[in-house]
């Protein structure tokens, strides 16, 4: 621990700064007439008064007690209120990550099976990364509904698409001696896809999960912001609904620890599977 402290000492001293400053505005902004809606939350009502509320988005009437039904708030009722929006939205992230994920590059490999196929597919391609994906949010709530399948499928879609036009790209800068080399051996074009095109290819797709995995947590809480009545995101609109601003601090806080984890985690799992790189990998930090 203190190894990695020293390490990123600069980084660890910009975050202590940003706290510093955030405690000073916390102390010396205008009082806000509500007493739960500090303008600006200090840090020791954020996780004292404000974590504490989060006992109210507890509904289930059991191990801590549901203050909708005139309970006391606990700090277990806060606890659990949190974890079970947080394994909902996690579980509607994964699932629609590795949807997008094999669809995405699924349909990429097979754009770039041949070239009439990829010219046939550019220009829808290039339109659907330009479609605005937080304004599509209502249309896939009309679609399929405020309800778990549609912010999946949303989730899906948004990464999908990076993945497919990353699948594309990646197969397009594979050197064609590759392919040459393979032929002469006597391969066929889909055992050259099996052993050529997919190892190639793996390092850029890797990248592309790196992208992607920002884009899939602002899809997931935009979903639940919008119309899913449950999830992290959800939690936001209730602590809005009643400008509870230490609990959106709060739960922008845990956002934010929830993405820099999944980076981590997934950037350890992308430096094993490619441990037969050059030390040059990009995907190294």
């Amino acid at each position: 621990m203190i190894g990695f402290l020293v390490r990123h000492r600069i980084g660890v001293l910009s975050v202590l700064i940003v706290v510093v400053v955030w405690e000073i505005a916390g102390h010396v902004s205008p009082h806000s007439p509500l007493r739960e809606s500090p303008v600006v939350p200090p840090l020791e009502f954020i996780f004292g008064p404000a974590l504490i509320g989060m006992a109210d988005y507890w509904r289930i009437d059991w191990l801590a007690p549901t203050p909708i039904d005139g309970g006391e708030r606990t700090l277990l009722g806060a606890v659990l209120a949190l974890s079970y929006h947080t394994v909902l939205t996690l579980s509607r992230l994964v699932v629609g990550l590795v949807l997008g994920a094999v669809i995405g590059v699924a349909l990429g490999l097979a754009i770039s099976w041949s070239r009439v196929a990829r010219e046939m597919f550019a220009a829808p391609l290039h339109i659907f990364r330009m479609l605005p994906l937080l304004a599509m949010v209502p249309l896939f709530q009309f679609w399929f509904g405020a309800t778990n399948l549609s912010a999946i499928v949303f989730v899906a879609y948004g990464v999908g698409v990076v993945y497919l036009a990353g699948t594309v790209n990646a197969v397009a800068n594979i050197q064609a001696r590759y392919y040459e080399y393979a032929a002469t051996l006597g391969a066929s074009k889909a055992r050259i896809y099996a052993s050529v095109v997919l190892p190639a290819i793996l390092p850029e797709l890797f990248s592309s999960v790196m992208l992607t995995l920002g884009l899939a947590w602002s899809a997931v809480i935009g979903a639940e912001y919008i119309g899913v009545d449950s999830g992290i995101g959800r939690m936001i609109i209730w602590a809005e609904f009643f400008s509870h601003t230490g609990r959106i601090a709060l739960v922008t806080i845990l956002l934010t620890v929830y993405a820099a984890a999944s980076f981590l985690v997934f950037r350890g799992v992308a430096r094993r599977l490619l441990s037969w790189m050059p030390s040059g990998d990009p995907t190294r930090p």
